[in-house]
């Protein structure tokens, strides 16, 4: 075993007052279950529903951002059971998503959703989060034939991670106020974009940009003019034990169909292994809460990369739970 093998923990045990606390989570919110319909055609993406609950609050003069923060979460409790859900923090937004994700995707069932995390007294707990590979002013790929999401669903069918408890939660907060950093981001993204226009230099005088280069400053100069979200993409894995990291990795797998071959962009994967264990338990708590807090490695998403990132699967399998035919 190697030194930095010994000093970081990749998972750690929990007690039974900490399992009780994660199991419970935060019953301040509203979680609803999705069920998706097994047959029919569904949308790629969700970006109607997500301007139908796209609700801009700022506080404190203008400097601080209270827009809602929204989680979604693919979650497989047990290996049987793979379910869909969204938390929301006030009533008002759980009936905005109930009648937009009706009005795209008619024969959606909706029912009442888990609240803490698949855990009990004694498991291994553990988890890593996703961040961009790039400056985030590049985006991902947007685009697609089916859901993206049915990559992650194949990934966590019965048989896959057996006896591993798994949550996948993205969330999502839209970004308004904090006027310097919004202004700091737009000044990097416009540097890149000059740079990406510009002539380069040669050995023997300057070339043009080449047709990639304009390609990606049009879908840089796009995201930049376009609503963006703070976005952060963490896994909770329940019972893996030493296999943790594993875990991350596989499930981070899934996510290989949002990299984007236009502009470089993709999803690089970050295991939690901190030096204290303690550290673990307090991540797993931020995951149970729905807050970004300090684990997240959040990242600005447009509006329509984030929905692709939410979207509900549409293959056909065996441990997800559909709405009735």
């Amino acid at each position: 075993m190697s030194l930095r093998n010994r000093l970081l923990h990749t998972h750690t045990e929990l007690s039974e007052e900490e399992a009780e606390k994660l199991s419970t989570g935060t019953r301040d919110r509203y979680t609803v279950a999705v069920k998706p319909p097994k047959h029919g055609k569904q949308p790629e993406t969700l970006e109607e529903l997500l301007r139908g609950i796209t609700e801009l609050q700022s506080g404190f003069l203008g400097f601080r951002n209270a827009s809602p923060i929204v989680a979604y979460e693919i979650r497989r409790d047990t290996s049987d059971n793979l379910r869909f859900q969204f938390t929301l923090p006030t009533k008002r937004l759980e009936r905005k998503l109930r009648t937009h994700l009706s009005t795209e995707i008619p024969d959606v069932e909706f029912d009442t959703g888990v609240n803490g995390l698949p855990v009990t007294a004694g498991d291994t707990v553990g988890g890593g989060m996703l961040t961009l590979g790039r400056m985030d002013c590049y985006p991902l790929r947007t685009e697609f034939k089916d859901p993206p999401t049915n990559a992650i669903a194949s990934a966590l069918h019965r048989h896959a991670m057996h006896d591993t408890r798994v949550v996948v939660q993205v969330l999502f907060q839209p970004l308004t106020g904090k006027p310097v950093r919004r202004w700091y981001w737009r000044r990097r993204t416009y540097q890149r974009l000059g740079y990406l226009r510009k002539e380069k230099e040669k050995l023997r005088g300057n070339r043009p940009p080449t047709p990639r280069e304009r390609s990606q400053a049009d879908a840089v100069e796009e995201k930049a003019g376009t609503r963006r979200y703070r976005t952060a993409i963490r896994f909770f894995i329940a019972g893996a034990g030493e296999y943790t990291p594993s875990r991350v990795k596989e499930l981070a797998g899934g996510f290989n169909v949002y990299e984007s071959g236009e502009t470089g962009q993709y999803l690089d994967t970050v295991t939690v292994t901190p030096l204290r264990e303690k550290r673990i338990t307090d991540f797993s708590r931020t995951v149970a809460q729905r807050r970004f807090g300090n684990w997240n490695r959040s990242f600005q998403a447009s509006r329509s990369e984030l929905a692709g990132l939410i979207a509900l699967p549409s293959l056909n399998q065996e441990n997800i739970d559909y709405s009735q035919p």
